[in-house]
């Protein structure tokens, strides 16, 4: 179609052309902004915005932890095939929705004491890898919770179930109590199956669940959502030396599109409820320090104006003409540096 065309352009124009304010006399280029697509496909614009989202809000998570134990939990269900992966998705976010009402105690089972938990919020991470052995699809969360500290809740790891072993039969992991407790609550939900106690206790094996300690790693749930998809791309290309396209085929774009489309990958819930993690998440914080530095350039400069400029331009600007390129991000990185060597 004539939109899909377009955004086919968008993906294959990204990063190729940036906006500058040039004040040619000074050979000082202001970066306006790069011309980038913002494709959930595209893995360039994704990278940026998870690494700006970890740097974000890793700090604060830090913060959170002095006051809470933070843990990582994974969450998977079984794979799927591409027809039914959109689907599958769909019960995946909602069953995470009906596990928190329990988790931050808006709901409530008989006989089960969520507030013993102390949970005050969670951030859930959507990730979706492929298997190009049997074609098929594995759905999956990585959430961060923060629980009131001293729990230990990934300790005590003493219970063997069929996600102890992997394909060969080795067993590899046991459980904790907590861990298999969510196992059930997380099968009993995606299934849509009425949540009771009794349905917990009466279930031998639930899905796939696995909980650690974050201990300052937050990396995995800013991850884009097919980031391993497209890392696993790049390995095959490399084990074969190049002889193979490194790019999802369209069979698997259209899966993942219809998969993806109208779906927020990450989320906040409890006290996280209401965050940014996508579009623009600069703060602004040097906004007033940077706006002075561009006015003394313009007062310096008798030649400036505006210009789209080719990437393969701005390189050959700084490479070869020792050009100089400045933009909020590095004003604030050097401001930064000299407040640290104060």
């Amino acid at each position: 179609s004539y939109v899909m065309s377009r955004r086919a352009n968008r993906l294959l124009r990204c990063g190729r052309f940036v906006d500058t304010h040039r004040f040619k006399d000074l050979g000082v280029h202001e970066i306006q902004g790069m011309k980038l697509c913002g494709d959930k496909f595209c893995g360039n614009c994704q990278k940026q915005l998870a690494n700006a989202r970890e740097k974000k809000y890793t700090p604060l998570l830090d913060e959170l932890a002095k006051h809470y134990d933070l843990y990582h939990i994974s969450l998977t269900v079984p794979n799927v095939d591409g027809m039914h992966l959109p689907l599958t998705v769909k019960r995946i976010i909602e069953a995470f929705g009906q596990i928190m009402k329990y988790i931050l105690c808006r709901k409530k089972i008989r006989g089960i004491n969520f507030e013993a938990f102390g949970c005050v919020g969670a951030i859930r991470s959507l990730e979706i890898t492929h298997n190009g052995n049997r074609n098929d699809y594995h759905p999956h969360l990585h959430c961060i919770f923060a629980f009131r500290k001293g729990l230990n809740l990934d300790g005590n790891k003493v219970f063997t179930n069929r996600f102890s072993f992997d394909y060969t039969g080795r067993k590899t992991r046991q459980f904790s109590a907590f861990e298999v407790f969510i196992q059930k609550l997380w099968y009993l939900t995606f299934e849509k199956v009425r949540v009771t106690q009794k349905a917990i206790d009466g279930l031998e094996c639930g899905y796939s669940c696995i909980v650690n300690r974050a201990d300052g790693n937050y990396h995995q749930i800013f991850k884009y959502a097919i980031k391993a998809l497209l890392d696993e791309k790049k390995a095959e290309m490399r084990r074969n030396k190049g002889l193979i396209d490194r790019n999802i085929t369209y069979e698997e774009f259209a899966t993942l599109y219809f998969a993806l489309e109208g779906r927020r990958t990450m989320q906040g819930y409890g006290c996280f409820y209401g965050f940014k993690f996508d579009g623009n998440l600069d703060d602004g914080s040097v906004e007033d320090e940077y706006k002075s530095v561009v006015s003394e350039l313009a007062k310096l400069s008798e030649d400036d104006d505006y210009v789209s400029e080719k990437l393969a331009s701005v390189i050959e600007n700084i490479a070869v003409k020792h050009e100089t390129y400045i933009s909020r991000k590095y004003i604030r990185e050097g401001l930064e540096s000299l407040k640290d060597d104060d």
